[in-house]
C-alpha cells in the first residue's frame, strides 16, 4: 500500500458501489510529505476517500494476507486491538508529526513529547510481542512503520542513537519487508523475520477484550515527571524549558546567590539537580529559607546535560516557587529548619520509619516498595482479566469463619460511638426457664423430628447461653467479624460465571509478631469452575511467573535499587530469573516429609520442630525444601486433611486432600490452595470432621445441592508477593500503614 501498489479486488467480493463496478483498480497513495493517516484511497476518477481509517479496513479486506492473516487480525478481538491503535496514532503521532513538519523547529516543546511519549508507549507494549496485534503485520504495525519512516525522511526521527530497542526491531522488521518502500507487488504471504516475543508462544491471552488507548482530552498533568526526564530515551526534553515539581533530598548552598536543589517526585528513585543562580532564576530569594531536606518546590527552567558526575541532565531553574517549607526548627514548629524533621537525610533505620509511616513514603526504601507493589497490583488484575476473570468484590463484614480459626475481629455497634462514655452496658441473654412440655407435645416433636420434616440445610436457632452477649440486639441482628478470606463468597459466582477472583483486604486477630504477619493484609484468591487441583496449579505457576516478569521488565529500575541496598537482596534479579527459567518442582506432601527425615538421619540436619508425618510444615522446613534442595520454587500436594479445611476435596485414600501450597525461597509458603469438595454428603461430613455444624454453612452447602460442579481456587497474601519480588524481609515494609498486635497508628 505505501509503494502505491494496484491491488484487484477479489472477484467474490462486490463494489461497495454501482459506481466501482467499471473503475479501475483501487490504489492507496500517501499524500507527499504526509504521515500515514492522510492517505487516499482512489479507485479511477471517480471516487476518492481521504481520512483513511475506514478506507484502510474496506482495503485490508481484500487485500491478500500476509503470513496467512488478515491486515484487520484474527477475529473480533484483534480486530478491535487494531481499531485502537489507529485510533491512538491519529491524536498522538500523526497530528504530532504533521504540526512538527509544518513548523518546524519553531513548534511547541509540548508537541515533540506528545510524539515521544506515543514512541515510548509503543515500545513498551512491544516488550511482549513482535507485533502490536497477533503474531503477524497488521495495519497498526503498517501505519505505525509508515509515520516513523516519514519522520526519519523528515530529519525529525533518527534509528541512530535511539535507546527505544523494542520499537527499533519493530521498524527494522517492517522496513525490510519486500513490500515496504516500493516493490511491485505485494506478497500473499510472509515470514516474520523473528520470532514473535512472548511467554507461551503467542500474543497473550485477551479473552475479556481490549482497553482502548488512554488519551488525554481534558487532564493534562501541569509538570514533567522526573521519571520521564530521566529516562534514556528522553533526548526530546534536552534544551527546553519544562516544569517540575517535587520535593527536597538535598539543599545546598554553595554561595548567596547560588543554591542546588536535588528534587525527587516519587515516580522513580533518581532525582534531578536543580541550579537556583540569583542574578536569572525569579523567586530565588523565596527559594532560600526553605528548610530543607523534605521542603517542596515548583521549578521552571532549562533541561541541560550536565557537566557533573553521576547525572546525565540538570535544570536551570529560570522561575522557582517555594510551595513548602520544612517547620521543624524548634520544638512548637513556628521556626523553619530541619533539626527536628523526622526523615533527615542521615540514614534512618526501617524501624524508625514505620514510626513515622506517615512520611516514609519519601524514603527511597518504602517509595520504591510502593512502585513495586502498584505494578504488581497492576499485572495481577491485567493476568486475569486477559485470562476471562470477572473480578468480584466479596464482603469485609461476614458471618462466616472461611478457615474455622476464630481469630477474628468483631463487629459491633453496641459500644456506642463515644468510646469515652462511662458504664455502657451490654444486652446479655436472660436466663431461660425451661417450659414442661406435655406428653402429647413431646411425642409431637419426637415423631416431626423422626419423620425427618427439619431442614437439615437450614441454619438452626443459636444456642442461648444465659449472661452472653445478646446480638440480636446489635446492629446486624447477629455476631459478625471482619472477613479472614473472600474464598467463600466468591465460590458462589464461581458457580454461576466462571472464571472469577477477588482482591481486597482481609484481617485476623492473631498475637504474631514476626516478619512474616499482619493483622490487616489484602488477599488474590481466584476460583476456576469446571477445574482440578492440576488446573490449579498451573494457574498459580503462571500467574506467579507472570508477576515476576512483569516486575523484572517494568521495575527494572526498582529492582536494581534493592539489589544494592543494605535492606535488600544481593542476586535478587537472579532470583526472580530462575522462576521464569524451570517449570517448578511437584512433589506430595508424604514425599516432602520423606526427604526432610532423609536430610536429618542421612547428612545431620537439624530443625526445631521433627519432620513427622501429619505436622502442619513450618517455615524453616518449607525453606529447607526450596532453597536448599530444589533451589527453586516447588508445589506441594496431597495434605493430611486434619491440617487442611474443611472444603478441600478428600483423596480417594481418604486421609489426605486434593491441596497444593507454593514454596519460594526466602519466603515459604506463598500460595495455598485447593480443588474444593463439591460433593454434598462429603463436605457435610468434613464439616462435622472439623468441628463445625454444617448449618452454619447451609449456604455453602447449597451450592452442592443445586448444580454442583467440580472446581478449585487458591491464595496469594499480597504482601508476601511483594517480600518475594522486592527482597525486604520484614512485611511491615511493603504495605503503606502496616497493623499488628499493639500497633494501629495513622
Amino acid at each position: 500500500a505505501y509503494a502505491q501498489i494496484p491491488l484487484q479486488l477479489e472477484k467474490d467480493i462486490p463494489p461497495p458501489s454501482d459506481a466501482l463496478k467499471t473503475a479501475p483498480a483501487p490504489k492507496l497513495t500517501p499524500s507527499v510529505g504526509q504521515p500515514s493517516s492522510s492517505w487516499t484511497l482512489s479507485y479511477g476518477d471517480s471516487v476518492q476517500l481521504t481520512r483513511i481509517d475506514g478506507a484502510l479496513r474496506l482495503l485490508a479486506q481484500v487485500v491478500p494476507p500476509l503470513s496467512g492473516v488478515s491486515l484487520v487480525g484474527m477475529g473480533s478481538t484483534q480486530e478491535g486491538q487494531v481499531l485502537s491503535w489507529l485510533s491512538y496514532f491519529w491524536p498522538s503521532i500523526d497530528l504530532p508529526l504533521q504540526a512538527w513538519m509544518q513548523q518546524g523547529d519553531s513548534v511547541d516543546a509540548s508537541v515533540k513529547r506528545e510524539f515521544a511519549t506515543a514512541l515510548d508507549c509503543i515500545n513498551e507494549h512491544l516488550l511482549h510481542r513482535t507485533y502490536l496485534v497477533g503474531d503477524s503485520i497488521t495495519l497498526a504495525d503498517i501505519s505505525v512503520a509508515i509515520s516513523l519512516d516519514t519522520a526519519m525522511k523528515a530529519k525529525l526521527w533518527s534509528p541512530e542513537g535511539s535507546s527505544l530497542t523494542q520499537l527499533l526491531r519493530h521498524f527494522d522488521t517492517l522496513s525490510h519487508q519486500p513490500w515496504f518502500g516500493g516493490d511491485s507487488s505485494v506478497p500473499a504471504a510472509t515470514t516474520p523475520t523473528t520470532t514473535p516475543m512472548t511467554t507461551g508462544g503467542n500474543s497473550g491471552n485477551l479473552l475479556n477484550g481490549t482497553s482502548p488507548p488512554v488519551v488525554n482530552k481534558m487532564y493534562r498533568r501541569n509538570r514533567i515527571r522526573i521519571k520521564e526526564l530521566l529516562a534514556d530515551g528522553s533526548s526530546a526534553f534536552l534544551d527546553q524549558s519544562v516544569d517540575v515539581a517535587g520535593w527536597a533530598r538535598t539543599v545546598r548552598k554553595a554561595s548567596s546567590k547560588l543554591l542546588f536543589v536535588e528534587i525527587n517526585d516519587g515516580s522513580c528513585n533518581g532525582s534531578l539537580q536543580c541550579v537556583l543562580d540569583a542574578g536569572s532564576c525569579e523567586g530565588f530569594d523565596g527559594c532560600r529559607q526553605s528548610g530543607g531536606t523534605g521542603a517542596s518546590f515548583s521549578f521552571t527552567g532549562k533541561l541541560i546535560a550536565s557537566q557533573g558526575a553521576g547525572q546525565a541532565v540538570e535544570l536551570h531553574v529560570t522561575q522557582a516557587k517555594l510551595l513548602g517549607a520544612v517547620w521543624a526548627g524548634n520544638p512548637q514548629g513556628t521556626m523553619i529548619g530541619g533539626g527536628l524533621y523526622p526523615l533527615s537525610k542521615k540514614e534512618h533505620t526501617l524501624e524508625h520509619n514505620r514510626e513515622v509511616a506517615h512520611l516514609r513514603a519519601r524514603t527511597a526504601v518504602h517509595a520504591a516498595a510502593m512502585r513495586i507493589r502498584h505494578c504488581m497490583a497492576y499485572a495481577t488484575h491485567n493476568f486475569f482479566h486477559n485470562h476471562g476473570f470477572l473480578y468480584i468484590h466479596t464482603p469485609i463484614i461476614t458471618g462466616a469463619d472461611c478457615e474455622g480459626a476464630g481469630e477474628q475481629f468483631g463487629v459491633t455497634g453496641l459500644l456506642g460511638s463515644d468510646h469515652l462514655k462511662p458504664g455502657v452496658e451490654l444486652p446479655v441473654h436472660p436466663k431461660v426457664e425451661q417450659k414442661k412440655l406435655s406428653k402429647s407435645e413431646m411425642k409431637r416433636l419426637a415423631k416431626k423430628k423422626k419423620a425427618g420434616k427439619e431442614d437439615p440445610n437450614k441454619p438452626k436457632e443459636e444456642e442461648i447461653v444465659e449472661g452472653a452477649v445478646d446480638y440480636t440486639k446489635d446492629f446486624f441482628g447477629q455476631r459478625v467479624n471482619l472477613t479472614v478470606s473472600g474464598q467463600l463468597n466468591v465460590e458462589t459466582h464461581a458457580c454461576a460465571l466462571g472464571d472469577v477472583y477477588t482482591f481486597g483486604p482481609t484481617f485476623r486477630a492473631e498475637y504474631s509478631f514476626t516478619s512474616r504477619h499482619l493483622s490487616e493484609f489484602w488477599m488474590i484468591e481466584p476460583e476456576i469452575a469446571f477445574a482440578d487441583l492440576t488446573d490449579d496449579i498451573n494457574l498459580a505457576e503462571d500467574y506467579l511467573k507472570y508477576c515476576v516478569q512483569y516486575a523484572l521488565e517494568n521495575c527494572a529500575a526498582d529492582l536494581d535499587f534493592f539489589e544494592n541496598s543494605p535492606h535488600g537482596e544481593k542476586g535478587l534479579k537472579d532470583r526472580l530469573k530462575n522462576v521464569l527459567q524451570n517449570p517448578f518442582k511437584r512433589l506430595t506432601y508424604t514425599e516432602a516429609i520423606e526427604l526432610l527425615q532423609k536430610a536429618v538421619k542421612e547428612d545431620g540436619v537439624k530443625f526445631e520442630e521433627e519432620p513427622v508425618w501429619g505436622i502442619d510444615l513450618p517455615s524453616e522446613h518449607e525453606r529447607y525444601i526450596c532453597e536448599n534442595v530444589y533451589q527453586q520454587p516447588v508445589v506441594l500436594t496431597d495434605y493430611p486433611k486434619e491440617i487442611k479445611a474443611f472444603y478441600m476435596k478428600l483423596n480417594d485414600d481418604g486421609k489426605t486432600v486434593a491441596a497444593a501450597d507454593v514454596l519460594v525461597p526466602k519466603i515459604g509458603e506463598i500460595i495455598g490452595g485447593s480443588q474444593r469438595e463439591h460433593r454434598l454428603e462429603v463436605l457435610r461430613e468434613r464439616c462435622q470432621e472439623s468441628g463445625l455444624d454444617p448449618s452454619a454453612v447451609w449456604w455453602y452447602l447449597d451450592l452442592r445441592r443445586f448444580g454442583t460442579i467440580p472446581h478449585a481456587g487458591f491464595g496469594l497474601g499480597f504482601e508476601r508477593l511483594i517480600l518475594f519480588v522486592t527482597g525486604l524481609s520484614n512485611i511491615r515494609d511493603v504495605i503503606p500503614f502496616p497493623r499488628w498486635a499493639g500497633n494501629s497508628k495513622f
